[in-house]
């Protein structure tokens, strides 16, 4: 039984499969295996990855380096459809085993790099790899997995740029492609999502979905043939190999990885290599924001610069607009869109707007060939007025066929072509799109809805206020009341001071019953607040009412 048939995705028993071999000549690739070999035939020499230090790798030795470790792989008996768990950092490596899995075949189960060796174990268990490849720096984790986890598994280790395993694997394999079948529609990467609202589950991404993200992806961030990008999220996440990675090498572009970066690193790099297109993760937002502001002549080349993944507050996305102007992508996207956007703003949106205008709360308008509705609770899609919220779903060429051997949670939220996303937004008139909050998260207070996202922004408008995540807890007559779990810079921050800012600006039903004061958030491996764990804690210290 192969891969695809046991895990309730859609078969396409007509579709021409790929033959890949080194043979063959294409423009325009069929599966992610032809995107080094279009490229290192039109241009070996140009530079497809360059790290911090300035090594780089061109076309035509990543070229030859993926078909080669695709040929040891298969070598080492693994066969179409087979998985490898991949549990590494950042390096020109890690690239380099996607595509050759990807020639070969076979199905990438990533490992974030930051998980403990238990939560290694379920994914593991879940996904059943053949063979396991880790970077050196994880060989304490590796250790500490159980044994049974190990047994009938190839094992590989990585020393990245030194000698190791794959070093010799590379050396002992042929550099021509020996043929093997791949369809377009078989999957390339289980992207296991970050279990917020449960176990992870591995959303399956296909050779075509991911091509499909790539033509999205360059239109959303605003990309042109040959983009200089500087990759500052790490490979640990699933969306940055699909969304960011592939997406580049589609293009016949350079990816300078970042590895763990700081701000005048990231500075750097944007002056010396002509960035064109960078991401910048929510935390770092101000302090990249000053920074660019101080160096103007770093950026110059700089076209456009993603802001996505967790939720950012208006005013810290009105200070990096003031300083880039609308170089700014603001977006909406999941793992299960392999991993991009179903969203992005166009940017002419923030030309002269204030803090408090809709645009800065807004995730944007509907990425190419993707389709976004808003559902009620009795599945009849509701009106594009800015204020009915719902369930958010969205259709495209680029969506999971899936979850891994889930197939009642995947027909609970793929439903005739559309994915429900469990979020819960509206849309305007003008086709903008805005998210409320996870449905999940939703509290009902009394009968009414309380959207936590509302309440956190409320909050964030007080000065000394650094972080806020609100969560409800247990309350015997109103079934569920508020609590806000806040970071303060200013000790002059207290609960009757937050309770008192909220009376002003929300309604009684909606301002918290409770606020703790934390030193820190507890976050999820994708660097998200974690309102689960929040939650936990909450309860742990605030007595039921």
């Amino acid at each position: 039984m192969d891969a695809a048939s046991i895990d309730g995705s859609t078969q396409h028993p007509s579709r021409p499969k790929r033959l890949m071999t080194s043979a063959s000549v294409m423009n325009e690739p069929s599966v992610v295996g032809d995107i080094t070999t279009i490229w290192a035939r039109r241009d070996p020499t140009r530079v497809a990855l360059r790290n911090k230090d300035g090594v780089e790798r061109t076309y035509a030795e990543l070229e030859d380096r993926t078909t080669r470790i695709a040929n040891g792989l298969l070598a080492m008996g693994l066969t179409a459809g087979d998985r490898i768990a991949t549990w590494m950092d950042d390096c020109f490596e890690y690239v380099e085993v996607y595509l050759a899995a990807a020639k070969a075949g076979l199905i990438i189960c990533p490992i974030n790099a930051r998980l403990t060796p238990a939560e290694a174990t379920y994914l593991l268990n879940d996904s059943g790899p053949r063979i396991i490849i880790w970077t050196a720096d994880l060989d304490e984790k590796v250790a500490e997995l159980d044994d049974r986890e190990m047994v009938d598994r190839h094992r590989l280790r990585i020393n990245p740029g030194g000698e190791c395993q794959l070093a010799r694997l590379i050396e002992a394999s042929p550099p021509n492609l020996q043929p093997v079948d791949v369809d377009p529609a078989s999957p390339l990467i289980l992207g296991y999502t970050s279990g917020t609202t449960g176990r992870p589950k591995g959303a399956i991404l296909t050779h075509e979905s991911i091509l499909a993200l790539g033509r999205i992806n360059a239109t959303s961030f605003r990309m042109t043939a040959y983009p200089r990008m500087a990759l500052t999220g790490s490979m640990s996440f699933v969306a940055v190999v699909p969304a960011h990675v592939l997406c580049t090498l589609r293009l016949g572009g350079c990816l300078t990885m970042m590895g763990k970066w700081t701000v005048d690193e990231l500075l750097a790099v944007l002056e010396r290599d002509l960035i064109t297109f960078t991401y910048i993760p929510s935390p770092l937002i101000t302090d990249v924001a000053r920074a660019l502001a101080q160096h103007p002549q770093a950026w110059t080349n700089l076209r456009s610069v993603l802001h996505s993944a967790s939720r950012a507050r208006p005013d810290q996305l009105h200070e990096l607009v003031t300083v880039i102007g609308t170089r700014l992508v603001e977006g909406w996207g999941m793992t299960e869109n392999s991993g991009g956007l179903m969203t992005a703003m166009l940017g002419h949106e923030y030309l002269g707007r204030e803090v408090h205008d809709p645009a800065f709360t807004s995730v944007g308008l509907p990425a190419l060939d993707i389709s976004v509705r808003v559902v009620g609770p009795e599945g009849h899609e509701l009106p594009h007025d800015g204020e009915s919220i719902g369930e958010l779903a969205f259709s495209g060429p680029s969506l999971m066929t899936g979850y891994w051997n889930r197939p009642e949670e995947t027909a609970k939220t793929l439903r005739d072509g559309w994915f429900f996303t469990g979020d819960l937004g509206s849309i305007d008139s003008a086709g903008y799109v805005y998210i409320s909050d996870r449905r999940t998260d939703l509290i009902v207070s009394g009968g009414a809805n309380v959207y936590p996202s509302e309440v956190e922004d409320c909050i964030s408008q007080l000065a000394g206020v650094r972080e806020v995540a609100v969560v409800g807890v247990p309350h015997e007559r109103w079934g569920q009341t508020v609590v806000a779990a806040i970071v303060v810079d200013d000790d002059s921050i207290t609960q009757e001071v937050v309770l008192e800012h909220c009376r002003t600006f929300l309604a009684s039903y909606k301002k918290p019953t409770r606020v703790l004061m934390m030193e820190s958030l507890p976050r999820t491996v994708s660097l998200k607040i974690s309102r689960a764990a929040v939650r936990t804690i909450v309860l742990e210290q605030v007595e039921p009412t």
